[in-house]
């Protein structure tokens, strides 16, 4: 079935990857983005700015399924001015969207917001999409407000589903981008006491659960997008080190990762707290991982 899919903030690295997919199944594609629009095969882009309703909302009429991918990136230091950044990069395009949806003849069948596994922030124990605690901290925070902002929209006529996302593992981009050339310098050891929990899922399987959750006639109205195997952080960079062929891994005890957060300008919160997310909903209904085993993934990412 041809599809017409909205992708709104989709011009970064999981957007680009989503596009890629689509593109290969055949689905008209518009992507919203701040960027100045520019001709491609197969995808139509309009300006808007994520805040004011514009001519963009044309777009939305008799679309299947609108994706919500807006928002600044978390790494960075979260001072008082970033906090404003990264909460307005969130609320206000989910806001606009929301808006947007309301005033449509014919709204989309499906709104599909980004939110992230740092909802759990800080909890040790296993959290899946039935779980009602919530971590602690600045970005269990953030998540909470974002995921609020998308609950006040009652639109009868389009389903709504927030989709967690956990660190999406590219060789390109990202969390597994970052740590590699430190894994084959040998300084790729465990941070920390390295039992803080990871959550993650390959690129791969993050773009084939979003097309998934589009082919869903009565989908859950939240998805973990996340390996259902996560794992220490000290395993993490044991199998990051095998897949490089590095032998030996420098430990970061915890006063340099505090350190080494601040020479990089991010929290160290990211490097410090668990984040111990895992998915329930996505292996009953059916989705099946190609790379749900971190060895499996970084094998087939680095090899």
């Amino acid at each position: 079935m041809k599809r017409k899919i909205i992708l709104a903030g989709g011009t970064g690295h999981l957007g680009t990857a989503l596009k890629k997919k689509f593109l290969e199944l055949g689905w008209d594609l518009v992507i919203l983005s701040r960027q100045r629009p520019k001709k491609e095969a197969g995808v139509s882009y309009m300006f808007w700015d994520g805040e004011h309703l514009g001519p963009w909302v044309n777009a939305l009429e008799r679309a299947d399924t609108v994706i919500n991918l807006s928002g600044q990136s978390i790494r960075c230091r979260f001072t008082l001015k970033n906090r404003v950044t990264l909460e307005g990069s969130r609320l206000l395009p989910t806001n606009a969207l929301g808006r947007a949806i309301a005033t449509c003849d014919k709204p989309p069948r499906l709104w599909i917001n980004f939110s992230g596994i740092s909802m759990f922030s800080g909890l040790n124990e296993l959290q899946d999409e039935t779980s009602i605690t919530t971590g602690n901290g600045y970005l269990a925070q953030l998540t909470k407000n974002w995921e609020a902002a998308f609950s006040l929209f009652d639109l009868p006529d389009t389903l709504k589903v927030i989709l967690r996302v956990s660190p999406v593992l590219s060789k390109q981009h990202g969390m597994l981008a970052e740590l590699l050339p430190l894994a084959k310098w040998g300084l790729g050891g465990k941070v920390s006491n390295g039992c803080q929990c990871v959550s993650w899922i390959h690129e791969r399987d993050f773009v084939r659960l979003v097309a998934w959750m589009i082919e869903q006639t009565q989908p859950r109205q939240i998805y973990h997008a996340c390996s259902p195997y996560p794992i220490t952080n000290a395993t993490f960079m044991k199998a990051l080190r095998d897949s490089v062929g590095t032998s030996f891994g420098l430990p970061i005890p915890r006063i340099l990762a505090h350190i080494g957060a601040f020479l990089k300008a991010v929290d160290s919160d990211i490097l410090l707290q668990p984040i111990s997310g895992t998915t329930k909903f996505v292996l009953e209904d059916g989705f099946d991982f190609e790379f749900g085993e971190i060895k499996c993934a970084l094998n087939n990412l680095l090899r």
